[in-house]
């Protein structure tokens, strides 16, 4: 009996172990709904404690009311209020004549009108540059409602929880001596939401309806259906969607409504399907063409076909693979508390290690396969005008949202940003072409939607290049995964993208080729002078470490492809005459080619350290005259910020190998910018932030960003390859460096450990992934390493970095790993 009593003490200590690592739990149900909510996205509410439930495409969101159950889902693909099926050159939002008058436009900026008044930069960018075509938003979609009849004042035991491993939702209670449970799940391998109601020792008496939000729309019900068809209003070419329900009442009543609702009474075991389409295809300019109705009928065929529980072990099967490729565990005695209460209690290890494994529930649940990525709320927006329209922000957020995906092993999830990117670059040569004459390449604005807007946008001050950033992300998921077919196919991309820089780079008053027109998302400089929104410039410090970042990408692609030699020659010869990266007055990392940075400036942008993260090219192992810049950088931006500035910021000082102050930012990200749903917030709702945390998480613990290019070297200051040269003219200058056709060749460098926090003085985690095709598994003790495996995805080299030694080069086969103790 004793050993008995002890395994049941130790099973019971494991199963709230990992209960707390991956689930999320309430005893209350979330707030309804309600109309001042929907109609203003900075109320609080539902949207803040709804658990959400996504296949990529389809995501849902529930309450588990107790009389009213509120089922909320969205189609990602679903926009409102713009235009689609242009002709090609208008449907990328472009302002037509624009390249006439772009010089004129240049020629303020060679003249420093600053500013936001007649004949500024930002004037002039706006009259002859900027779209004035509508950007439109994301959209809501449908909205179920299951009415109970059951009174919360009689309910006890109460849970509501979200299995972030398998991706179930539940909802339990008792009614007296009755047991009423539910569970909830987006289906990836079948396109089906599925919700099975069941009562013990009592029955159910259930109304089930559905609506939505657009005013053009129809509900009927037929048998044991109810069909909703509708239309979300566009500018020009509204979209057409259709949802099906189909309720299985078991043994218990089925009773349709000629109001379009459907009645259960008596039911012990109520099984729901929802199937749910739209006419949207990613075929630019068109964007249309889907037989949205037969879709939704075939899906629902196939459903019914398997039943319930198949398709629940299909389901569970698809996410907890996927959540089982990486894994951390951190330390700690579980506490017991909901959710709700250890977000209240504060900073916690047990909320770091459930906000990482959670994060990566919501990467896999808002992009898999369906066309265009997740956007500034991943899938999920019940607001007909929500935050920021919940659209792409290309000066970081939709980029931001891939991070994660390679270190913390979801390759699978980057499929739709490289669909979408299809899609940006096809419509950005008419951009490069009408807005600014260029007629090589493509280029991107700072916003943009699921219809290929990449013009610039309508704020003159906003005027951006995002492509090199955006492709920073293609590039990036080859070097994780190195795979050649995959290269050759996003190739022509990354050309375009580098061919239009080519064109667009001019030269300034020094001889130095800049980016111009561009700001420094999304900070202003000179504010006294001119104005806080004076905002337009030249030369920013991001654009040219973006472009060095995308030419060597370039370089490297091309080599490995062995293609565009003579490209490639006039790429390298171009780099080096890119404006140098500065340090001012202050120590600092200048922002601008000017020296107008102040240290009182809080910003919560911090685009000057690109090159720090996500760019590999300032390190504090090879660069540190920048390094020291970009820690006074640091200290001058402050410790408060929004939640994914938050979020880089956590990654800034993992890459500067200050655990500590990483893992103070992450603290501050998972206790003081998490709802109550663990949602990031901006505020409002974002979810760059819980992305850009996991990301920030994982380069903690493993960094593999710098390449070896002298492998006979038995240091890594020796060995690395270094991005930027101090000019010897000018100390305060550091000038760009071409690479040659052997930094192709270069094994990557694991660093492991190169940033933890001691307050995790002991885990582990499993399934990281670095750069050259390796996944790596690391657990450490008293602070320091005591065991990392790495293991070949592909034939590759590498070496390795910990305590301050540097390895020679290692060797291993597909499927071979190698151990690596101290």
């Amino acid at each position: 009996m004793k050993k008995h009593a002890l395994f049941l003490i130790l099973f019971t200590v494991v199963s709230w172990q990992t209960r707390a690592q991956t689930v999320l739990n309430y005893d209350t149900p979330a707030s309804p709904f309600t109309k001042a909510e929907r109609n203003n996205y900075r109320k609080m509410g539902f949207m803040q404690e709804a658990l959400p439930l996504g296949n990529g495409r389809l995501g849902a969101m529930f309450s588990g009311g107790i009389a009213e159950d509120h089922i909320m889902l969205n189609d990602i693909t679903l926009w409102m209020n713009t235009k689609r099926g242009l002709d090609s050159v208008a449907q990328s939002g472009v302002k037509m004549g624009g390249y006439k008058h772009f010089e004129e436009v240049r020629a303020v900026y060679e003249e420093g009108r600053y500013g936001t008044g007649e004949g500024s930069m930002e004037a002039m960018s706006t009259k002859y540059l900027s779209s004035t075509q509508p950007l439109g938003s994301y959209a809501p979609f449908t909205d179920v409602f299951i009415t109970t009849g059951h009174d919360s004042t009689s309910v006890s035991n109460y849970t509501r929880s979200l299995d972030a491993h398998s991706g179930i939702g539940t909802v339990d209670y008792n009614i007296g001596s009755g047991y009423f449970t539910r569970e909830y799940f987006c289906s990836h391998p079948n396109e089906v939401m599925a919700m099975r109601y069941t009562a013990q020792n009592a029955t159910l008496n259930l109304k089930i309806s559905t609506t939505t939000l657009h005013d053009v729309h129809q509900v009927t019900s037929d048998g044991a259906y109810i069909i909703l068809t509708g239309e979300a209003p566009m500018v020009q070419d509204p979209i057409r969607f259709q949802q099906l329900m189909f309720v299985d009442a078991g043994e218990g009543e089925l009773i349709q409504n000629e109001d379009g609702f459907l009645q259960v009474k008596g039911a012990t075991d109520v099984k729901i399907y929802v199937t749910a389409y739209i006419d949207y295809l990613p075929v630019y300019p068109r964007f249309k063409g889907r037989d949205y109705k037969t879709d939704s009928q075939n899906k629902m065929d196939e459903a019914l076909a398997m039943g319930y529980s198949k398709l629940k072990s299909a389901h569970v099967t698809d996410v907890s693979a996927l959540m089982d490729r990486c894994q951390l565990k951190l330390d700690y005695k579980p506490s017991g508390l909901t959710t709700d209460q250890l977000i209240k209690r504060g900073a916690s290890i047990e909320l770091e290690n459930l906000y990482f494994n959670y994060s990566r529930y919501l990467q896999i649940s808002s992009s898999r396969t369906a066309p265009v990525p997740s956007n500034l709320q991943g899938l999920w927006n019940g607001h007909l005008k929500p935050a920021w329209n919940a659209d792409y922000h290309n000066d970081i957020n939709v980029a931001m949202n891939y991070w994660m995906v390679e270190t913390a092993n979801l390759p699978k999830s980057f499929k739709p940003y490289v669909d979408w990117m299809k899609i940006l670059a096809e419509s950005g040569e008419y951009v490069a072409k009408e807005a600014y004459g260029v007629q090589n390449g493509w280029s991107v604005g700072l916003n943009s939607n699921v219809f290929g807007f990449t013009a610039p946008n309508v704020h003159g001050r906003r005027m951006q290049q995002s492509g090199a950033w955006l492709c920073q992300n293609l590039f990036e998921h080859y070097a994780f995964n190195q795979d050649k077919t995959y290269l050759e196919d996003i190739y022509p991309i990354l050309k375009g993208a580098a061919e239009f820089y080519v064109d667009f780079l001019a030269p300034w008053k020094d001889g130095s080729l800049v980016v111009y027109p561009t700001w420094s998302p999304e900070n202003t400089y000179l504010s006294k002078e001119f104005g806080k929104l004076n905002k337009q410039t030249y030369g920013a410090a991001w654009d040219q470490q973006m472009v060095l970042n995308l030419f060597t990408d370039c370089i490297e692609a091309a080599t490995v492809l062995n293609k565009d030699a003579a490209f490639r020659a006039s790429l390298q010869r171009i780099i080096p005459k890119l404006s140098p990266q500065k340090i001012g007055q202050y120590g600092q990392v200048q922002e601008w080619p000017e020296d107008w940075d102040s240290p009182t400036d809080q910003h919560r942008h911090i685009s000057h350290l690109i090159a720090l993260h996500p760019g590999r090219d300032f390190s504090p192992l090879t660069t540190p005259e920048l390094t020291d810049a970009a820690l006074i950088t640091m200290k001058h931006r402050g410790d408060i910020s929004t939640g994914w500035s938050t979020a880089w910021k956590t990654n800034f000082w993992a890459r500067l190998h200050n655990g500590d102050k990483a893992h103070q930012f992450y603290q501050f990200l998972t206790s003081q910018r998490a709802y109550a749903n663990l949602f990031d917030f901006h505020p409002p709702f974002q979810i760059d932030g819980n992305f850009g945390g996991v990301s920030g998480v994982c380069d903690m613990l493993l960094q593999s960003h710098l390449r070896s290019a002298d492998n006979t070297a038995k240091t890594i200051d020796a060995a690395a390859f270094v991005a930027y040269q101090q000019d010897p003219k000018t100390p305060n200058h550091f000038i760009a460096v071409a690479p040659n056709e052997t930094l192709a060749e270069a094994p990557y460098i694991l660093h492991l450990l190169p940033a933890l926090p001691s307050a995790w003085s002991k885990g582990s985690v499993k399934g990281l992934r670095a750069r050259g095709g390796f996944e790596v598994d690391v657990a450490w003790e008293n602070g320091k390493l005591k065991e990392a495996k790495i293991h070949a995805t592909t034939d590759g080299a590498f070496r390795v970095y910990s305590e301050g030694k540097l390895s020679n080069v290692i060797t291993l086969k597909t499927g071979e790993s190698k151990t690596w103790t101290y």
